[in-house]
């Protein structure tokens, strides 16, 4: 999944909304964007990043059309879907 393509998918959610990341069937925050050699690694941390801290976080970007990764135990993984949970505010990235 590229930046571009999760922004569009969310463009009409809550601006709370709470990111999550599901690594290995386990459901954990994802806590920390950081952007390397062209592609954005996820990092799963204490608190869920929101939707409003990543459009402060990319909202001045010009390449939105990298990649994203989850990052764990020094592996990238591949983002091939999100589930929505509109009624938690929850937006889960697999």
């Amino acid at each position: 999944m590229r930046l571009t393509d999760l922004l569009q998918l969310i463009n009409d959610l809550n601006i709370n909304t709470a990111f999550y990341l599901k690594i290995d069937d386990k459901i954990v925050p994802w806590g920390k964007l950081t952007l390397v050699d062209g592609r954005g690694l996820l990092y799963p941390g204490k608190n869920a990043m929101t939707k409003a801290k990543l459009i402060r976080l990319v909202g001045h970007m010009h390449n939105r059309g990298i990649p994203l990764l989850i990052a764990v135990d020094q592996e990238e993984h591949h983002i091939f879907g999100l589930q929505i949970k509109e009624e938690s505010n929850q937006i889960i990235l697999m």
